[in-house]
């Protein structure tokens, strides 16, 4: 049996703001689907962070429904958990539910198993650190259910590994069940994988299907796995996605006319249009002469940046078009409040619902994060 394992999806993001953007998302993650069809995947696995935010915009609710509507016709199930994105702060039924009440995809349980073919399926959805201990005693109690059924089994969980990362992680390798054959595992953005001897199977991140704010903007492969559950231990494909490209360079200020013309004919090598980001390395820089040259990229990129390097004058400057703030501004909210979860909380929870000027409902959460880690 051929799994699809999918996750951080994050529909509905759009870098910079841009709508190319957020239809690239939508493109990557109906190639996924189109690839696991045609592979002949009977099963879908969603690892958590269907969405980017827990209102969702239209269009990425529409992107999902589709998607969903199209394997249901293929009679190819989908299950899912939830990761922190798709979770509000706010007491309210998570979006991405309203799919499983319809039929289009079933969401996991520990308490339960979700059969297909030969197999059983098992998950939970993330749990943040204040309600981590709650989690390991359901990943216990789980081992027992998950024996009740027959054939080969497969836990599916949006929480980060210590083993892996020790700075991101919620829980260790030691707190997972030993009785399952496969980990389908969300939550961290790069593709890893490890066997652990603790464990019954490999366990497995495929990564986010695109680049997301606390990735910046770099050259990296993003895709998903197909996982055959067939042989006596599951085997895995990374499936790499065709996505749009990204780059970052560093250019000589003295020598700024001859390096834009080097990013220039790089840029036009693509298919589609890239993102790119440049350094500007010198002495006495001038910013409008970077500026001026850098305008020539507008013709052959989707969006640029720069920065220049000048040990006298650090600093950086963008051109006219809106620059990576969604890095910047998690990477300053990282630093001021020293932790990449509390920056998290800050951005994807907090934030939104200040913007919107939902005053009472921000404070709600607040409240509830206080609470949280002062038990």
């Amino acid at each position: 049996m051929l799994v699809a394992h999918i996750s951080d999806l994050h529909l509905g993001y759009s870098q910079f703001n841009l709508e190319e953007r957020e239809k690239d998302v939508y493109d990557t993650f109906n190639e996924a689907i189109d690839v696991s069809v045609r592979e002949g995947a009977k099963l879908v696995i969603l690892a958590g962070d269907i969405f980017h935010t827990p209102r969702p915009p239209g269009k990425a609710i529409i992107t999902l429904a589709n998607a969903l509507k199209k394997l249901k016709e293929k009679q190819i199930p989908v299950a899912f958990v939830l990761g922190e994105h798709d979770i509000s702060r706010v007491s309210d039924v998570p979006f991405a539910y309203i799919f499983s009440n319809l039929g289009l995809a079933k969401r996991l349980r520990l308490d339960e198993g979700f059969e297909v073919q030969d197999c059983v399926v098992m998950g939970a959805n993330k749990e943040r650190k204040g309600n981590i201990d709650s989690l390991i005693d359901s990943l216990k109690a789980s081992d027992k259910v998950a024996a009740r059924y027959s054939g080969k089994k497969i836990l599916v969980l949006h929480q980060g590994l210590t083993d892996l990362n020790k700075y991101a992680g919620e829980i260790n390798s030691t707190d997972l069940p030993g009785g399952f054959d496969y980990y389908a595992m969300g939550h961290y953005h790069d593709h890893m994988e490890k066997r652990f001897s603790n464990l019954g199977g490999p366990l497995a991140y495929p990564g986010s299907i695109d680049l997301t704010p606390s990735e910046g903007i770099k050259e990296v492969e993003k895709g998903f796995l197909l996982v055959d559950m067939s042989g006596q231990e599951p085997s895995t494909h990374w499936v790499a996605l065709n996505r749009r490209p990204q780059f970052s360079a560093r250019i000589s200020y003295s020598e700024i006319e001859n390096e834009v013309e080097k990013l220039l004919q790089k840029a036009k090598g693509y298919e589609r249009k890239p993102v790119a980001r440049i350094e500007v390395a010198g002495t006495d820089i001038d910013s409008r002469v970077i500026a001026g040259n850098l305008a020539r990229l507008q013709e052959a990129c989707l969006h640029y940046v720069w920065q220049p390097l000048e040990e006298e004058k650090p600093g950086v400057v963008y051109d006219n078009r809106p620059a990576d703030m969604d890095s910047e501004l998690f990477r300053l909210s990282k630093e001021a409040l020293g932790s990449e979860e509390l920056a998290s909380f800050a951005i994807h929870d907090l934030l939104p619902l200040a913007a919107a000027g939902e005053a009472r409902a921000a404070l709600d959460i607040v409240w509830d994060r206080y609470k949280s880690v002062t038990k």
